[in-house]
C-alpha cells in the first residue's frame, strides 16, 4: 500500500529530488529547515506520524521526504505551503505501518519550486501498541471561512485553506466522496489533480495545473464552484479520505464554532464548605461550568448563588455523590442565560470547586478556568495585569454580602508608578472594571492591589491577540503577599513561551531569588522588584532555561505577590493560560476539572521542592464513581509529568483529582483542547 501511495503521489507532483539545489534568477534558494521533530498528539496515536519545523525566511513551501534507512534514499511523500505552516504548524504522514521505523527530512523552496538544502534526517516510529484514536472521518468545508477541516470522530485531526465558487457556485449542504479520480479535466479545459468528486459537477482537487493564482487567492472564493486546494498540499485529503467520507458544506464559520486552546490551575491543598468566585458569563458565545468534587465517602448537596451583575440572585441545588465530581452547565440554570453574574457555593461537607470557562468572541477562541476562593477578604493582589500589544484586562469583584463595599484599586505600573480608582459594589452583586478603558492603565503592564472596607472576591479575566495566539485566560486573586511561592509547571521548548509575573505591593525594594527545577538539575537566578511596582521575566532568555521543561519555586525577602504565564502555539491548540502559584506546598491536593474526551488532553504537574524523594499517590474519581489510583515517586528538586489520557480507564473521561504525598510538594493541572459544537 506505501509502495502504491508513494508511485502515484510521484505521478502526480513535481520531479524534484532531494539531492539538488538549483538557484533562481532572482536569488538563492532558500535555506535549509531547522529544528525538525516529531511531536505526539492524541489524535494521531496509532495512526499516522505528525512532524513539525521552524519556518524558513522567504520559503514558498516545503517538500518532506522519507526513507526506510538512516542513510537511504529519500522519496518525497508530501509537501505544505508555507503560509499553510504558519496557520497550522503540522505536516500528516498517514501512509505508515505500526512498528516499523522511517527517517524524516525537510526541504524548503521558493515560488518556482526550486528547492534548498535537506535538512538533517529526524528517526520516527508509530508505537505497535497503540491504540487507534479518533473514529469515522468526515470533512466539514466553511464557505465563511474558507477552510476545510477533517475530522476523526469527534477529533479534529487537519485543516487546510481552499477556494471555493465565485458568486455561491459551491453547494451548500450534506455530501459524500463519490470518487477518486487522480487527474482530471474541469470547466474550461483545466487539468487539476488529486480530484475527488462530491456530485456529478463538482469535485475536490488542486489548484489547476499551469495557474499560479493561488500564491494570493487561495483563501478566498476562486472557482466555477468546485472546492480548489493549494498544489502541495491536495494530495493529503486524496488518499485521507475513501469513497463515501461525509462532506457538509456549510455558510457558517467554523472557526467560530471550534473552541480551542488551553488552561491550568493549581490545586487546592484543603477541602471547604464555602467556595467563591467572582467571574461568570453565559452571553454571546460564553459557556460556563461549575465543577464540584466531593472525595469523601457520603452524598453531598451544595448550594450555588448566583449573583448577577444586572441585579438578583438565583439559586440552585447540586447533589454530588461520594467520590464523584458533578458539573453544573450554568447555561442551563434557569433564568442564567445571557449572563453576568459571581458565584458562591455553600456544601454540606467539604468539597472542591472550580469554574470553567470555554468562549469564542471575534477572532479569540479559548478556555479559562479558576479554582475559587474559600473565603472572602478585604485584600486581593494580582501580579499580571497587561492593556497594550493587543492584551484587554478585566477586574471582577464581586460582593456576596448584605452591605455595600468600596473598592479602591491600585495598580502598579511596570517601570514605576501608581494609579488608583474607587468603586461601589452594592449588596450580593458583581462589578466589572474594564481597565483598558481607564486613562493610564489603558495601555499599561501592571500588578493590582485591591482594598476594600468589607469583605469581597475578586478575580482577573485577560484576553489576548498574540500573533497567531488568540485567547484568554483568567485567575482569583491572593488574599495576601507572600515570600514564598511554588509553581508545578513551565515551558521553554517549541511552541510555549513562559514568564513569572512579580508584583510588589509594599514600600521596600524586594530580592526575589527563583529556583527553577529542571530534568537534569537546578537552576538559580535573581531578581530585585522595586517597591509598588511589577517586573516581568520571560524564562526562555534566562541564563539556561531555553529549551526545557520546569518546575519553580519564589522566595523574596519581602512579601510579593507571583503567577506565571504559559502561551501555546502549536496547531489547534493555540492559546494561554495564566496561573497564580500557592504559596506553600502541601502534602496534599484536591482538583474537580480533568477530561479527556474527545480531543481533551489532561496533564496532572507534581513538583518536589524539597531536598528528599516524594512518594506520591493520584487518585482519579470519575463521574461515575469509578477510582483509579497511580503511585508515583517524585526525586527531589524534580518535576513529574502525569498524562492522563494513557492511563487505563481514563482515556475518555471526565473525573477529579486527590493528590496525596508523603511529603510536602507542589500540584498544577494542565489540559489542552478542541470543543467543536455543531455537526
Amino acid at each position: 500500500m506505501i509502495k502504491a501511495f508513494l508511485a502515484v503521489l510521484l505521478a502526480l507532483t513535481f520531479a524534484i529530488t532531494a539531492s539538488a539545489a538549483t538557484v533562481t534568477a532572482g536569488g538563492s534558494t532558500p535555506g535549509e529547515p531547522q529544528g525538525l521533530q516529531v511531536i505526539e498528539r492524541p489524535q494521531d496515536a496509532g495512526k499516522r506520524i505528525a512532524l513539525t519545523w521552524q519556518p524558513v525566511e522567504n520559503a514558498f513551501g516545503y517538500n518532506v521526504y522519507r526513507s526506510e534507512t538512516e542513510y537511504g534514499t529519500l522519496s518525497n511523500i508530501g509537501g505544505k505551503a508555507a503560509d499553510s505552516m504558519l496557520i497550522y504548524p503540522v505536516f500528516l504522514d498517514d501512509n505508515v505501518e505500526p512498528g516499523r521505523g522511517y527517517y524524516y527530512a525537510v526541504a524548503a523552496v521558493d515560488a518556482d519550486l526550486n528547492e534548498g538544502p535537506v535538512c538533517e534526517r529526524v528517526y520516527a516510529a508509530l508505537d505497535p501498541a497503540a491504540s487507534a484514536a479518533g473514529g469515522p472521518k468526515k470533512i466539514v468545508c466553511s464557505l465563511s471561512d474558507q477552510r476545510l477541516y477533517f475530522f476523526e470522530g469527534d477529533q479534529l485531526v487537519n485543516i487546510t485553506r481552499c477556494s471555493t465558487g465565485l458568486n455561491n457556485r459551491t453547494p451548500a449542504g450534506h455530501f459524500r466522496i463519490l470518487g477518486h479520480y487522480g487527474t482530471n479535466v474541469g470547466l474550461g479545459g483545466a487539468v487539476c489533480d488529486y480530484w475527488m468528486s462530491f456530485t456529478s459537477a463538482h469535485g475536490m482537487h488542486a489548484w489547476p495545473r499551469g495557474s499560479r493564482s493561488y500564491e494570493s487567492g487561495l483563501g478566498a472564493p476562486a472557482s466555477h464552484g468546485c472546492i480548489r486546494q493549494h498544489p502541495m498540499e491536495a494530495y493529503w485529503p486524496y488518499f485521507w479520505a475513501p469513497d463515501g467520507t461525509p462532506l457538509v458544506i456549510t455558510y457558517s464559520s467554523l472557526a467560530r464554532r471550534v473552541v480551542s486552546g488551553c488552561h491550568s490551575s493549581v490545586g487546592a491543598p484543603e477541602l471547604s464548605r464555602e467556595w467563591y468566585f467572582a467571574e461568570g458569563y453565559t452571553a454571546e458565545s460564553y459557556d460556563t461550568y461549575l465543577l464540584l468534587n466531593n472525595p469523601g465517602p457520603s452524598g453531598v448537596d451544595a448550594h450555588v448563588y448566583f449573583f448577577k451583575e444586572s441585579g438578583g440572585v438565583v439559586e440552585q441545588v447540586c447533589g454530588i455523590a461520594p467520590h464523584s465530581r458533578y458539573t453544573l452547565t450554568v447555561d442551563d440554570v434557569v433564568g442564567m442565560d445571557a449572563a453576568s453574574f459571581a458565584m458562591q457555593v455553600k456544601a454540606t461537607e467539604p468539597i472542591v470547586a472550580e469554574r470553567a470557562m470555554y468562549f469564542s468572541a471575534g477572532n479569540r477562541t479559548d478556555g479559562t478556568v479558576s479554582l475559587g476562593a474559600t473565603h472572602t477578604s478585604p485584600d486581593w493582589f494580582f501580579a499580571e495585569g497587561k492593556t497594550d500589544e493587543g492584551f484587554d484586562t478585566y477586574l471582577l469583584m464581586s460582593n456576596p454580602g448584605d452591605d455595600p463595599v468600596n473598592a479602591w484599586v491600585y495598580f502598579f505600573l511596570e517601570g514605576g508608578g501608581v494609579v488608583d480608582y474607587v468603586f461601589w459594589l452594592g449588596p450580593r452583586s458583581r462589578f466589572t472594571m474594564p481597565v483598558d478603558a481607564f486613562p493610564v492603565v489603558g495601555a499599561a503592564s501592571f500588578s493590582m492591589q485591591i482594598q476594600a472596607d468589607g469583605p469581597i472576591v475578586a478575580e482577573r479575566a485577560m484576553y489576548f491577540d498574540k500573533g497567531y495566539i488568540k485567547g484568554g485566560h483568567s485567575t482569583i486573586g491572593a488574599s495576601q503577599a507572600s515570600q514564598s511561592w511554588f509553581f508545578a509547571e513551565g515551558c521553554t521548548q517549541r511552541f510555549f513561551e513562559s514568564y513569572v509575573l512579580l508584583g510588589n505591593p509594599g514600600d521596600e525594594d524586594a530580592v526575589v531569588t527563583i529556583d527553577f527545577y529542571l530534568k537534569h538539575g537546578s537552576l538559580r537566578h535573581e531578581y530585585l522588584v522595586a517597591a509598588r511596582s511589577r517586573a516581568s521575566i520571560p524564562i526562555s532568555s534566562q541564563g539556561g532555561l531555553g529549551d526545557e521543561e520546569m518546575a519553580f519555586s519564589v522566595y523574596a525577602s519581602s512579601p510579593v505577590v507571583a503567577e506565571r504565564s504559559i502561551y501555546y502555539d502549536l496547531d489547534s491548540h493555540r492559546g494561554g493560560h495564566a496561573t497564580l502559584g500557592s504559596p506553600s506546598s502541601s502534602r496534599q491536593w484536591y482538583f474537580a476539572e480533568g477530561h479527556t474526551d474527545g480531543t481533551f488532553d489532561t496533564y496532572i504537574l507534581l513538583s518536589n521542592p524539597g531536598f528528599t524523594p516524594a512518594g506520591v499517590e493520584v487518585t482519579f474519581q470519575r463521574d461515575d464513581g469509578a477510582t483509579f489510583s497511580q503511585a508515583y515517586l517524585v526525586p527531589a528538586q524534580r518535576r513529574v509529568t502525569v498524562a492522563v489520557d494513557a492511563i487505563p480507564g481514563l482515556e475518555r473521561a471526565s473525573f477529579s483529582t486527590v493528590v496525596d504525598s508523603d511529603a510536602p510538594i507542589m500540584a498544577e493541572r494542565a489540559m489542552y483542547f478542541v470543543m467543536t459544537r455543531g455537526y
